[in-house]
């Protein structure tokens, strides 16, 4: 041991007297760091010099330094504790370590079920946990489906204080982990539950701290039926029911109890039956009626309390409102022999016999409210339940066949003669009419289109035609943009004719027609093979002729083959003072000087010679000429074919 502390420091063990300019260091020092023997780590204050002690394991204290007891050369001999700091142990709080730490017991606790007429008493399963770090305790009610309580935590995370006084200073005054040591139950607020067992940890913590901890032996409780096996049934004990006699398929027992009885059985119909439902499928047909229709419906049958519940269906654009329910989930009598009165309830009156499940079935009637509902049709589940419940079995689906049904076809009113015809019709489908569609850009398209043709009266099919109306002519347009029709006639000097409009642009009705039928005069109607006559407006016409843009329009653009090519070969030789100045005009063309000139070199020289041929003429020409159909046209048997006109 260093006697450094011995030479600085006042005590017994020191050989030179304690006085000023009697201190002096150590020259063999080698340490020079700041001792202390108190400290604080982790928040918490440890004195360094303390002696090891033996610790409860129970006691939420950690041994925080280790030492060894020497014996010192000193004046009377006594020992000197030197604490050993390089075998010091990690100080761990205890908040710290026993953070986590919770024992987990097992208990039973025995309730009594009054309400039940075959079962007194009720087994509640639960899950205490006690937490180390505070002492607290947290009770969890194992859950059970349809056990009628409310489950899962039955008693929060709280310091549980025992019977009697408490005091918040005292913590004998709540129920600590010494009160699970040797017994078999414990009570928390007036509440005894059975300790059944606990798990692995707890177990070892009791068997490492040397306490004893005992358990009530009791039943495993039976395993809960899964909802397959809803419907298989299960006999009650002793084969006899609480009224005597056998009782049938206990699981879906469905015969009504005397009123006594009535409470418990709800209770017990509840638990076994809660979620569910028998679903048929029904139909309605009231059309025999006035305004009767033909209606489907889904009828749900409530097994926990006999409560049944009608929807409509609906299908696509029908017409009808989506109510969402026809009756609500009640229970609905067999004969509707009126409402009750006011303050009169179902459960007042006891003569009263509802539907049951016994009463539905696939291909029958039922009753609802004086509706003659025929079911045909049920799902799955249904089929199933009445199979194992009562051993029969649900006919199939039989739907009702569709009807074929001849609706009047609607015919569109005559035409009224006031405003246009398409304003009269937009009244006929519509209470508030609406504007014809219209199509700005087709119609800007169209307003280009005008057919014109020469034409002059029929006389044939005139009745009272005049001396003089051989001689007029008139000009008929016809509009794509409306199809409407106008007649013009040219004035003629001294004919006795005014001229000017003959017909105003209007449609017109096709020869024969009423006035209160919608057949007018189209495009096809006037686009035949010339000439051809044509009633417009009750006077007989024929069409002579009609312009080029029409002629193209009917051909679909190619009027070349209707062109006469000889009188395009008089027009040319009637333009042309010299032919040797065309045929000079064509060798100069040629520089190959193969007698032959492309297309588009023949139409530029016959341009060029101002020949005022048009471009349908032109096209008939090459047409004509371009014999081989390369592309070329021979000038020279051009120019001697034009000579040769006289």
């Amino acid at each position: 041991m260093s006697q450094e502390p011995m030479l600085n420091t006042p005590g017994p063990g020191r050989m030179i007297p304690f006085q000023p300019g009697m201190n002096y260091g150590n020259p063999a020092r080698q340490r020079f760091h700041k001792s202390h023997l108190f400290e604080f780590k982790l928040g918490v204050g440890r004195d360094l010099s303390m002696m090891p002690t033996n610790v409860d394991p129970l006691e939420r204290v950690v041994t925080t330094s280790t030492g060894k007891f020497k014996v010192g050369n000193t004046v009377d001999g006594d020992g000197v504790f030197e604490p050993e700091f390089s075998k010091q142990a990690q100080f761990v709080p205890s908040f710290v370590g026993l953070d986590g730490k919770v024992l987990r017991f097992f208990a039973q606790m025995t309730d009594s079920v009054p309400e039940s007429l075959r079962d007194n008493f009720r087994d509640r399963q639960f899950t205490i946990l006690y937490f180390l770090v505070d002492d607290s305790i947290q009770v969890i009610e194992q859950r059970k489906h349809n056990s009628g309580y409310v489950q899962g935590v039955f008693m929060k995370r709280h310091k549980v204080p025992r019977a009697g006084g408490v005091s918040q200073y005292v913590e004998e005054d709540f129920v600590n982990l010494h009160d699970f040591v040797d017994t078999p139950s414990i009570m928390l607020y007036g509440r005894i539950f059975q300790l059944t067992g606990c798990n692995q940890f707890t177990e070892n913590f009791y068997r490492t701290n040397e306490l004893p901890i005992l358990f009530q032996a009791v039943p495993l409780p039976e395993p809960e039926k899964s909802d397959d096996s809803i419907g298989m049934g299960r006999s009650t004990r002793g084969g006899t029911s609480a009224t005597g006699g056998s009782r049938m398929n206990e699981e879906f027992d469905t015969a009504k109890l005397r009123p006594n009885q009535r409470a418990g059985y709800r209770r017990e119909k509840f638990l076994k039956f809660n979620n569910k439902v028998l679903r048929f499928y029904g139909l309605w047909d009231d059309r025999k009626s006035m305004f009767g229709d033909k209606r489907h419906y889904t009828v749900n049958f409530y097994l926990a309390d006999d409560a049944i519940e009608v929807l409509e269906r609906h299908d696509a654009n029908e017409g009808r409102d989506p109510w969402p329910k026809l009756i609500r989930k009640s229970q609905v009598p067999k004969k509707f022999c009126g409402l009750n009165g006011i303050g009169v309830s179902n459960a007042d009156i006891s003569d009263k016999v509802y539907i049951r499940d016994t009463d539905l079935k696939v291909g029958e009637i039922v009753d609802i409210y004086n509706r003659k509902v025929f079911l045909y049709g049920c799902d799955e589940f249904t089929r199933h339940f009445y199979r194992t419940a009562y051993g029969v079995e649900q006919p199939p689906d039989c739907p009702p066949p569709e009807e074929l049904m001849e609706f009047p076809l609607q015919t569109e009113p005559p035409y009224t003669g006031f405003g246009t015809e398409e304003d009269s019709i937009a009244s006929f489908y519509r209470l508030i009419p609406r504007p014809r569609a219209f199509d700005a850009l087709k119609q800007e398209e169209l307003d280009k289109i005008i057919f014109r043709w020469k034409a002059k009266f029929d006389l044939d099919l005139m009745e009272h035609a005049g001396p003089d109306d051989s001689k007029r002519r008139f000009v008929v347009s016809f509009y794509m943009s409306d199809s409407s029709v106008a007649v013009y006639e040219p004035p003629v000097s001294n004919s006795g004719f005014l001229g000017g409009k003959f017909l105003q642009r209007q449609r017109v009705r096709k020869h024969g027609t009423a006035k209160t039928e919608s057949s007018y005069i189209t495009h096809q109607d006037l686009l035949f093979d010339l000439p051809g006559s044509v009633w417009i407006n009750g006077y007989p016409f024929v069409l002579l002729e009609c312009d080029r843009f029409t002629l193209r329009y009917r051909n679909r653009g190619n009027i070349a083959s209707l062109l006469s090519v000889d009188s395009i070969h008089w027009k040319i030789r009637g333009g042309l003072e010299d032919l040797q100045t065309l045929l000079f005009a064509f060798e100069d063309a040629d520089e190959k000087k193969t007698g032959a000139v492309f297309l588009d070199v023949f139409v530029k020289v016959l341009k060029n010679c101002d020949l005022q041929v048009d471009e349908d003429e032109m096209l008939a020409l090459v047409q004509h000429w371009d014999q081989k159909q390369d592309g070329t046209v021979a000038y020279k048997d051009f120019v001697e074919a034009i000579a040769s006109l006289h």
